[in-house]
């Protein structure tokens, strides 16, 4: 299974849907013909980044930023001074890949260095100051978005306060196909996606690349071959999109796939036979017509569910595969199943194309084989009001052996801020005790709940000495326990946390310490047990350990990780509260408040018509609209989640 990248428009691109040509509403005193001609005016100009002794004439590093030449000399192409395999994937732009692309992690390194390594050194240099917040964020939408020359990308101009022409869809440069040899690559049938509106779908397609994968590459019964990096592109239409390799019973002719059809290319639309991969013409694909399905529950013969996607060989929002000997194995013929959830916000039709490469691995690079986790038990906890926020947690235990290599989040447009926690916080007493909750306490900015209802929130410091449960606190009943090894009433085994050295006994010092730690626990400070923070639920950062963090203790508390979001409903901008009117079709929305007229205030009545009413600005005004609703759980991009997902392989550390 290969699990794509999520992705998603700003809000501004949301706002779109509803407001063609809201980019170009206003006046302004300077226009440009696309967004790539704006970062080339106003920051690789603007910032002297093309001038004769940087990127102009002197061409450092190899790279010229000149007008007539800088797109040809970034978009795909390889860095002249940073190896490949040093960030894996690497290029100086990678479309719609900010974390392989070297112009970011220059630019970005100067603003936020916490969060961006730079491979060699942060730009513009010479002592000139870092770009903008406004400025760094043009750059991450447009390589986000997938790079394009000449097309507008929605919220740029709004950022640098320019003129733009109108978004209109972009399609994104092809993914170059691998050396043969070195890897392969697969292709999704080429979907359609009518303006306005928003389908998650599933599909099937065959491959067999058996004449294709060297010997030396496969498993010994010739059935898979191993990869150890995959990369994939696709069309910024897509919010996310889900490859399984399909390992149920029914054969590709299984009618229960449907018809099947050309998509893209000159035979577009034409009946097909799925096993010959020519039957479509050069580098078109054969495929099943695509079914309105979540997750492809009960798609086909019933048994091709995606789920969770934990079992997926690579997926781009962790970045994972690749390096520390890990690998995945794949079939070496078999049926793709994918599960695509896209939206146009555009007034055309537009394509969605997506390409997966991946490159092979040796015997001896395969060490550890990939795992995912996609921690999703609290997916539906949250419920922001109409013009409200709230805030929730949860928590996650890793399993004894981890060697966890990325942490990343999900939430849909109203989560406005995700972090993550080292230890298991929770309530200390109250009416919640036991419940997971926000180390920091509550947002003093929003109108959320204190989780805690007045109890402090903690987390326990493991003790030196006397935690026989691993619960990371000295209990009664463990200091009972270690008093009886004391008088050799019970073997040291039964507590080995009372005998640190090993040598089968407890003395009165070590019973002396357990008492003080049963009398004042040590708490986790919450600032220093904070390691992960994202602002952005359309491009959420991905926490990368390298080497990989070991969780291998005993006590679970250990392994523990606290994980909170906060979701923002129209209570800082009523604008973006969630509305009956505008919300997808399989969106649950039902109005609570006012959206027009008395904005904000709840609605009363019995139908459409007196609630409508009970929102004009005046009574008989005619003006009211009862029409805001909770920002609840849901799986369209106007719903809202909470998961925490990572990537990690395991070892036997008993």
């Amino acid at each position: 299974m290969i699990d794509l990248k999520f992705r998603g428009f700003g809000a501004l691109a949301i706002a779109l849907w509803f407001c063609p040509g809201a980019a170009m509403a206003q006046e302004c005193e300077t226009s440009f013909d696309s967004t790539y001609d704006l970062i080339q005016s106003a920051i690789f100009e603007g910032r002297g980044c093309a001038t004769d002794a940087c990127h102009g004439a002197a061409e450092s590093g190899g790279l010229s930023l000149t007008a007539d030449a800088s797109y040809d000399e970034l978009v795909d192409q390889a860095s002249e001074t940073v190896p490949g395999d040093q960030v894996l994937g690497l290029k100086r732009v990678s479309p719609g890949k900010k974390a392989q692309s070297l112009l970011w992690l220059n630019v970005a390194g100067a603003v936020a260095p916490e969060q961006w390594n730079v491979p060699l050194r942060p730009m513009p240099l010479g002592g000139l100051p870092p770009l903008t917040s406004d400025e760094l964020e043009v750059i991450r939408l447009w390589i986000e978005e997938g790079s394009p020359r000449n097309e507008t990308v929605p919220g740029t101009a709004e950022l640098l306060d320019v003129c733009l022409p109108d978004p209109v869809p972009v399609e994104v440069m092809p993914l170059p196909i691998p050396d043969p040899g070195r890897g392969i690559q697969f292709r999704s049938p080429r979907q359609v996606i009518a303006a306005h509106t928003e389908r998650e779908t599933c599909f099937v397609s065959y491959y067999d690349v058996s004449d294709q994968v060297p010997q030396h590459f496969r498993s010994a019964d010739g059935q898979f071959f191993r990869i150890k990096r995959i990369e994939e592109r696709q069309d910024p239409l897509s919010h996310h999109a889900i490859v399984n390799n399909y390992d149920g019973t029914a054969d590709i002719h299984d009618p229960r796939w449907g018809e099947f059809t050309c998509k893209g290319g000159p035979r577009h639309g034409e009946i097909c036979e799925p096993t010959d991969l020519n039957s479509c013409g050069d580098g078109w694909v054969c495929g099943s017509i695509p079914v309105d399905s979540v997750t492809c529950r009960g798609f086909g013969p019933g048994d091709a569910g995606v789920g969770a996607a934990e079992d997926s060989l690579f997926s781009t929002m962790e970045s994972a595969l690749g390096g520390q000997g890990v690998f995945r194995y794949v079939p070496i013929k078999g049926i793709l199943v994918w599960n695509s959830h896209a939206f146009n916000v555009f007034d055309q039709d537009a394509k969605l194309d997506i390409w997966v490469n991946v490159e092979y691995a040796a015997a001896e690079e395969s060490v550890h084989e990939l795992r995912k986790f996609t921690h999703f038990s609290g997916i539906f906890l949250m419920n922001p009001p109409a013009y409200g926020a709230d805030q929730v947690c949860h928590r996650y235990t890793a399993p004894r052996g981890m060697n966890l290599i990325t942490l990343n989040s999900h939430m849909h447009k109203r989560g406005k801020r995700f972090r993550i926690w080292d230890g298991g916080f929770q309530c200390e007493g109250g009416l919640n005790a036991g419940d997971a909750c926000v180390p920091d306490g509550p947002d003093p900015n929003f109108p959320v709940e204190d989780l805690c209802a007045g109890a402090p929130c903690v987390a326990f410091v493991s003790p030196e000495i006397g935690d026989c449960d691993g619960d990371l606190r000295v209990s009664v009943s463990d200091l009972t326990l270690g008093v009886n090894v004391a008088l050799d009433k019970k073997p040291a085994s039964d507590c080995e946390r009372f005998d640190p050295d090993g040598d089968g006994k407890v003395l009165v010092s070590d019973l002396v310490s357990a008492v003080r730690a049963l009398l004042s626990p040590e708490y986790r400070d919450a600032e220093e047990s904070l390691i992960y923070t994202t602002l952005s639920y359309a491009d959420p950062w991905v926490l990368t350990y390298d080497p990989p963090r070991q969780l291998f203790s005993e006590a679970a508390g250990e392994r523990t990780f606290t994980f909170c979001a906060l979701y923002d409903n129209g209570f800082t901008n009523p604008n973006e509260v969630k509305r009956v009117s505008t919300s997808p079709v399989r969106s649950n929305c039902i109005a609570t408040h006012c959206a027009e007229g008395k904005i904000g205030q709840q609605c009363s009545g019995n139908d459409q018509a007196s609630k409508d009413a009970s929102c004009d600005s005046s009574p008989g005004a005619g003006d009211g609209f009862c029409d805001a609703c909770t920002a609840g759980s849901g799986l369209t991009s106007d719903d809202e989640m909470f998961v925490m997902l990572g990537a990690y392989y395991l070892e036997d550390v008993e």
